[in-house]
């Protein structure tokens, strides 16, 4: 195990683009916020507000990463519950992952086939998509890490010159005035419900081990967190002063919409940027939770996590087939996004808090735990 980790060193500033991607793509596919209490000119302050709440609820996870660093959460989990409650608690992040890797997979063939390729099968679509994940993740976490520290950055510049080169659609006036539609207990209702949606404090708590300089996870989460907030915000701010507030409440892919408008002169199709640099992202971050899928089966079965990544690719076709042809993904509240919050409720704050209290009641028992972790 040890000479494993060693060889899937990643680096503080890979794991920081790692993060703020997977938080990132979230608001360019579907921005949320523009549908969360308030929902209305206050939507950036909701933002902004988040960011204690958020980091109050990942307090657990970040405790159990700071100190057990050279373990990951499942491995914990098992130190310090267990074998068998920590085998009960690697399944149930083995569902949590492979719960958003689909999901996500089914929102990327949504996106693709209302833009691009309204002609095309899902299941061609979703079979390039999950081959292409299945490859990257059999290559391992620091070739991931290395993927990531190249198209990340891309990304990033595609999303800010696509911001300027949209300034004249901007009416920054429906973003006045400012807390006059909005009460304190709507903001922070929003504040909360996006706070609780965190679910990237998982990888983090799953990757602390292969870090170079494991001390650095405050400083990732903190960082990330705050770089993906803003840039948020910043998608937010322009995707509202393009179409008004009520407008962007009604559209199911508001930053999609936001690209398709962009023109300089004659010039047009810069929406094409946008698709490319979200078809990356989206791929590095179904990438992601397939692979920490594949390593929590492969702590429930004791086996190398490699040998689950294509049947849990298998799965994945199975399920979009079944779910994105019958109903859309994005535009519906009912079930979808309430199993969504649920288990990322569940994973995020009720089993790390249950882990954490656990350990602080058997410390006196487990003080071999640290001396056998630097061992």
């Amino acid at each position: 195990m040890h000479t494993k980790r060693k060889k899937d060193k990643v680096y503080y500033h890979q794991i920081l683009l790692l993060i703020v991607i997977l938080r990132m793509m979230v608001g360019l596919t579907y921005l949320p916020v523009s549908k969360i209490s308030p929902a209305n000119q206050d939507s950036w302050i909701v933002l902004l507000m988040s960011i204690p709440y958020t980091i109050i609820f990942c307090l657990p996870l970040l405790y159990l990463s700071n100190k057990f660093n050279e373990y990951n959460l499942l491995e914990v989990s098992e130190r310090i519950m267990g074998k068998f409650f920590g085998r009960i608690i690697a399944v149930f992040y083995s569902i949590t992952f492979f719960i958003f890797a689909a999901f996500f997979s089914s929102v990327f063939v949504e996106i693709l086939d209302s833009s691009l390729f309204r002609r095309t099968p899902t299941i061609v679509s979703v079979s390039i998509l999950l081959v292409t994940c299945a490859y990257i993740v059999n290559k391992g976490l620091t070739n991931m890490a290395r993927l990531v520290e190249i198209i990340v950055p891309i990304i990033l510049l595609v999303f800010f010159i696509l911001a300027i080169l949209a300034y004249d659609n901007y009416d920054f006036t429906v973003l006045l005035p400012i807390l006059s539609d909005s009460t304190f207990t709507e903001i922070n209702a929003g504040a909360i419900n996006i706070g609780l949606r965190y679910m990237d404090i998982l990888v983090i708590a799953m990757i602390v081990p292969n870090l170079d300089v494991k001390t650095n996870v405050n400083k990732i989460f903190i960082r990330a967190l705050i770089y993906s907030i803003f840039i948020i915000i910043l998608a937010s701010i322009v995707v509202q002063a393009t179409f008004g507030i009520e407008y962007v409440k009604r559209i199911n892919f508001p930053y999609f919409t936001f690209a398709r408008l962009i023109s300089i002169g004659e010039a047009q199709g810069f929406d094409a940027l946008y698709i490319s640099s979200w078809i990356l992202g989206h791929i590095i971050k179904i990438s992601a939770y397939i692979y920490f899928t594949s390593v929590a089966l492969g702590k429930v079965a004791n086996r190398r996590n490699q040998k689950f990544t294509i049947p849990i690719a298998i799965a994945i076709l199975i399920i979009v087939l079944l779910i994105k042809d019958r109903r859309p993904v994005v535009a519906v509240d009912e079930p979808i996004q309430q199993i969504m919050m649920t288990v990322s409720v569940s994973s995020i704050i009720v089993v790390p808090s249950i882990i954490s209290i656990v350990y602080l009641f058997r410390k006196k028992n487990l003080k071999n735990i640290n001396k056998s972790m630097r061992q």
